[in-house]
């Protein structure tokens, strides 16, 4: 089945590439015609939020197969850092570099998913926040911005699967990978004060401790 999806995923994403190319060719024949032109963009829209979806399944499929091992966190957000674009004039700020927890390559993809929601989604963000507190039986890593905040209503809707803008499935995704590490994420900011993501890490697992910190 892995097989075939990525065969589909594949000769759709050829398809794509040539209605995308096309739309461009389009756009410029027709840019003095206003009407005609925002028909294309409807059509460019849709085509990147078709590449999101695959993308999403992608990510999906990667869920369980690969080993688990302690990965740096601040070196994790560092990376999700260096994938996106429109983080210029944010301060960053990353209180990590001394956590490592039990995880795999999809930590990446935690953070890069909760950087683009601040991003396309909060306003008049100029600052992030990644911190931790430890408790006697686990660990919270929050993460925070300093937004408008989510209201109490859509607090636990915001990780439905299509829920909100765009595609829906950038939080549904993250809830997805935090179970599989056996992590809990919920929102835990207050409206009008900023977002704020915290992730429960319980200290052990069947296999011995789920984080540990650099010297």
């Amino acid at each position: 089945m892995d097989v075939i999806g990525k065969l589909t995923r594949h000769d759709v994403s050829n398809k794509i590439s040539i209605i995308r190319n096309n739309v461009h060719l389009a756009k410029k024949r027709v840019k003095n015609n206003k009407i005609i032109s925002e028909y294309l963009k409807s059509i460019e829209s849709a085509i990147n939020q078709t590449d999101k979806i695959f993308e999403f399944a992608k990510n999906y499929e990667k869920l369980g197969p690969e080993d688990m091992s302690f990965v740096n966190v601040g070196f994790s957000l560092k990376e999700a850092r260096m994938l996106l674009s429109g983080l210029d004039g944010i301060n960053l700020v990353n209180e990590c570099d001394n956590l490592e927890v039990m995880a795999d390559s999809l930590l990446i993809q935690v953070f890069y998913n909760l950087l683009d929601n601040s991003i396309k989604y909060a306003k008049n963000v100029d600052q992030i926040k990644l911190y931790y507190t430890e408790g006697n039986n686990n660990l919270s890593l929050i993460y925070e911005d300093n937004s408008n905040g989510i209201s109490e209503g859509e607090k636990e809707k915001i990780f439905k699967e299509g829920y909100g803008k765009g595609t829906g499935y950038g939080l549904f995704l993250i809830r997805k990978i935090c179970d599989s590490y056996n992590w809990i994420i919920k929102e835990t900011g207050k409206q009008g004060k900023g977002a704020q993501f915290t992730i429960t890490i319980p200290k052990t697992n069947e296999k011995g401790e789920n984080y540990n910190f650099l010297q």
